[in-house]
């Protein structure tokens, strides 16, 4: 099931587009995992498209993430330190809940703030990832980070759940009800990453 699927430009007026991906069918059977797919496609004008995909891969039970490009061995990040993340700051509500109503670009904004010390953590893993020129290595490196930080807050709201299945599929409902601010989230980080480069 797609979540998000964006379109970007950058100053050479190359066009990209940012897909973001959940299995449905291997969350409910495959053990309570959670697999997740990042997409970036560079179309190229008359000729073929250059697409690199991630693999993000919630394993809830084990309490871990792993992202994994092609013909790479995974990068793992070990979610226990995320648990109970707004609890430790001590706000009454929860940052880590779902948006199930309200403008996406004014959410995907707040997150960007409020997630600020998850998504600095969680920044060190991603940037490990080896990827291809700059422009590129922005999309994919934005739409992961994204991705992962979405997978732990749904994790973190329904991790009381004990029977795997039920477990996975609330947090593939979880993803989609956050998908309009995860493609948005997204897309303002490659613009960021883009502007740091100078490629936009």
């Amino acid at each position: 099931m797609i979540l998000g699927d964006r379109q970007v430009r950058d100053r050479d007026g190359n066009r990209y587009t940012l897909r973001l991906s959940v299995d449905v069918q291997s969350a409910i059977l495959n053990d309570g995992n959670v697999e997740t797919s990042v997409s970036a496609i560079r179309h190229v004008d008359d000729g073929e498209d250059i697409a690199l995909t991630a693999l993000v891969r919630l394993e809830s039970f084990e309490r871990r993430i792993a992202i994994s490009l092609p013909e790479q061995g995974p990068i793992y990040i070990d979610i226990e330190y995320f648990e109970g993340f707004a609890e430790r700051e001590g706000g009454e509500v929860d940052p880590l809940d779902d948006v199930e109503a309200g403008d996406a670009l004014e959410q995907a904004a707040q997150d960007l703030l409020a997630g600020a010390g998850v998504d600095e953590a969680i920044e060190a893993a991603i940037q490990r990832m080896p990827v291809p020129e700059p422009a590129f290595g922005c999309l994919i490196k934005a739409g992961v980070s994204t991705t992962v930080g979405q997978l732990i807050r749904c994790h973190n709201r329904h991790r009381r759940i004990e029977q795997r299945g039920n477990r996975a599929w609330q947090i593939v409902k979880c993803l989609g009800v956050n998908a309009p601010g995860m493609t948005i989230k997204a897309t303002l980080r490659t613009l960021g990453c883009w502007l740091t480069l100078g490629i936009v």
